[in-house]
């Protein structure tokens, strides 16, 4: 999360279940409280025939539009009425995973808040889906609430390359411990940081607890695939939150590395994906 003004909700119209407002309100209380900014919450809808019935006697989608505006108007109410800065915005289009993306950078949103779905490795393979269309393309922060648990953050887990060998990665570890540490202090949070050798190499926690500027009590070091170490260490630690980065390369900004893309599925925690160029 960075110090901008507009924490962008998307609520899901096929659902009743809307996780990511209660969060996204969380996310600027803590702002106004801990980084003395008065956030603005945009809670974001888009719809198609695909997502939202029509009623009968409707007239086109500008009145099933009017309509979902209407039940985001109600939701928002009790919001409203503790200060907090609402903005709804609802968009009819059928490249609704591409919308999103396009709605967040208009209002230059600081995060961006939804609800993941859970998919197999095959299913993410042979379909195109939001979560990772927003990984990609998504040039603020995106927290993927996966668990639909009401907002709770008491532990927090870092996943860090180690030994990266390129600026790309330095820069990455840098910005996300910084990130990191930010968020775990907003909330209240404990820190706990994460990384994976290769299997030929030896696991030197002190070195990497060093690195972190944490406590060796504080971090986790072992050999493996990133994406089974990182979930294995959220289930032991009953991490809360997972904080990973999203790292373009200099040559293709929009290809990105794969971790961030494979253990959203791994893990059930919520996850924090920061992009760093």
């Amino acid at each position: 999360m960075v110090d901008a003004t507009t924490v962008f909700v998307v609520l899901d119209p096929t659902s009743m279940e809307q996780a990511t407002l209660q969060w996204g309100e969380e996310v600027v209380r803590a702002f106004k409280v801990h980084r003395s900014i008065d956030a603005t919450l945009h809670v974001y809808c888009c719809i198609n025939p695909a997502s939202v019935a029509v009623v009968p006697g409707e007239n086109g989608p500008e009145e099933t539009r009017k309509r979902t505006r209407a039940w985001l108007e109600r939701l928002v109410v009790q919001t409203r009425a503790e200060g907090i800065t609402v903005v709804t915005e609802v968009e009819w289009n059928d490249e609704w995973r591409q919308a999103i993306v396009a709605a967040a950078a208009r209002q230059k949103s600081a995060l961006v808040v939804k609800s993941m779905t859970q998919h197999s490795r095959m299913g993410r393979l042979l379909r195109e889906t939001s979560d990772w269309t927003l990984i990609r393309e998504c040039e603020c922060p995106i927290l993927l609430l996966k668990t639909g648990r009401p907002f709770n953050i008491e532990r927090i887990l870092v996943a860090v390359k180690h030994s990266p060998g390129d600026d790309a990665y330095e820069k990455a570890n840098d910005d996300i411990l910084s990130a990191a540490r930010r968020v775990a202090a907003d909330f209240g949070a404990s820190l706990h940081a994460v990384t994976c050798y290769d299997r030929d190499m030896h696991p030197d926690r002190q070195h990497f607890a060093d690195r972190c500027g944490l406590k060796r009590n504080q971090v986790s070091a072992a050999t493996g695939t990133p994406e089974r170490i990182i979930a294995e260490t959220a289930v032991q630690q009953s991490s809360d939150l997972l904080v990973i980065a999203r790292v373009a390369r200099p040559d293709s900004p929009r290809l990105v590395g794969s971790t961030a893309q494979k253990v959203i599925d791994q893990i059930d925690t919520e996850v924090l994906v920061l992009p760093v160029s």
